[in-house]
């Protein structure tokens, strides 16, 4: 395309057409750069064997209930904070935390009724139990009911043992 006269006037001449390149544009200022890739791969395991066979236990203590379990789930994803002057010290108290598995009222618009923690052998060490503590405050101001039981293998009928005490109605 020709340009105008005031280019003519300031010497602009008709930029020369770029060269091609098998590389993408650099970014204008300001804009962003999305990687091609990453240094990351899927895990193998989601679960640690525990956890799995929890999770499948936990399950069959639910199948016939409007109740789902979810694993892993952020806390971020449970809680809103209510005072906006706290928001900032209070995301930092639940940044990068979850909770190992939490219980859903699927005929109550998946409303959370129970969070679960398995407490394995690091559990024993004072900066998780330090970080334990935090999450039990966070879970008690929330008004979410927290249970903790040791890592281990459940039969069905103990985990809804474990249920029913925390307080989750089995007849659901």
């Amino acid at each position: 395309m020709p340009l105008g006269c005031l280019a003519s006037l300031f010497g602009l001449r008709d930029a020369a057409p770029a060269p091609a390149s098998s590389s993408p544009p650099s970014p204008l200022a300001g804009e962003k750069r999305v990687p091609t890739s990453l240094p990351v791969s899927a895990r193998r395991y989601f679960f640690s064997a525990d956890e799995n066979a929890f999770f499948r236990a936990l399950e069959d203590a639910l199948r016939g209930t409007s109740y789902r379990a979810f694993p892993n789930v952020r806390l971020n994803d449970l809680f809103t904070i209510d005072d906006p002057a706290q928001r900032g010290a209070v995301l930092g108290r639940l940044r990068d935390k979850h909770v190992d598995f939490i219980i859903v009222d699927a005929a109550d618009h998946f409303r959370p009724r129970l969070a679960i923690e398995l407490d394995g052998k690091s559990h024993q060490k004072a900066e998780q139990q330090y970080r334990d503590s935090v999450k039990d405050v966070i879970f008690r101001s929330g008004g979410l009911t927290l249970l903790r039981l040791p890592s281990r293998r459940y039969s069905v009928a103990e985990l809804r043992n474990e249920l029913r005490r925390a307080g989750l109605k089995s007849g659901n």
